[in-house]
């Protein structure tokens, strides 16, 4: 083989190497982000309205809490994962996606669910299943209706301080980070999770400054 194209090769695959390694570099946690649908469903057209949060996805993020990927790395093979029957109900009850026709099929969600891994679940260091299963597993985890309704705040179409919301997060499952549709419609609460996706943690100062909702922040009604 020619020498000048044997280095050239190296060169080439070491770019690769590197840039693949450099899409999830600085993996430090998770974000658990769930979406309140009435709100969520204001912003695209959903043929599935839960009563309840649903999660948006597991999100790896650095410790500013910027979201990480990786192109590079395979995508799960969801058909065979939702041959589980518990399984796949357990991902359409807690992971659905909104805007799907026959919404109770989990294999109609597969698109969703890979756009969520290509986007997210690419950039954490884990095996699909088991990253799947976390997901599930800490969304069932999290009450955020009963969490709030604990604190005086119910989805009734009233509107709440942002600080009411925050202090009935922080006692249970750490300081969140809030966002909101038009600056006053609660959209999402994120959750802050631990580099192995088992514990809830606060989510870090710096991460809490990208919360975008004024100081008071209506909850509507499913």
């Amino acid at each position: 083989m020619n020498i000048t194209f044997f280095l050239y090769m190296v060169l080439f695959i070491s770019c690769i190497s590197s840039g693949a390694a450099q899409n999830n570099s600085g993996f430090d946690h998770f974000w658990l982000v769930q979406s309140w649908p009435p709100v969520y469903c204001q912003q695209i057209n959903c043929r599935r309205r839960p009563s309840d949060f649903v999660l948006h996805g597991l999100w790896p993020v650095n410790s500013t809490g910027h979201s990480l990927k990786n192109s590079s790395k395979d995508i799960p093979n969801f058909y065979s994962l939702l041959r589980n029957h518990s399984f796949g109900m357990e991902m359409d009850e807690h992971w659905p996606s909104l805007g799907t026709t026959d919404g109770h099929d989990p294999f109609k969600h597969i698109g969703f669910w890979t756009h969520e891994w290509e986007e997210h679940g690419s950039g954490q260091p884990y095996a699909d299943t088991y990253y799947l299963q976390a997901a599930i597993r800490l969304r069932k985890s999290v009450n955020l209706l009963r969490i709030l309704g604990n604190q005086g705040i119910y989805p009734n179409g009233r509107s709440y301080w942002e600080t009411g919301y925050i202090d009935a997060t922080k006692h249970v499952y750490g300081y969140p980070i809030l966002k909101c549709y038009k600056g006053y419609l609660l959209k999402e609460v994120t959750i802050c999770v631990d580099g192995q996706a088992r514990n809830l943690i606060s989510c870090n100062h710096e991460e809490r400054r990208s919360t975008n909702c004024r100081n008071i922040i209506t909850f509507p009604p499913p």
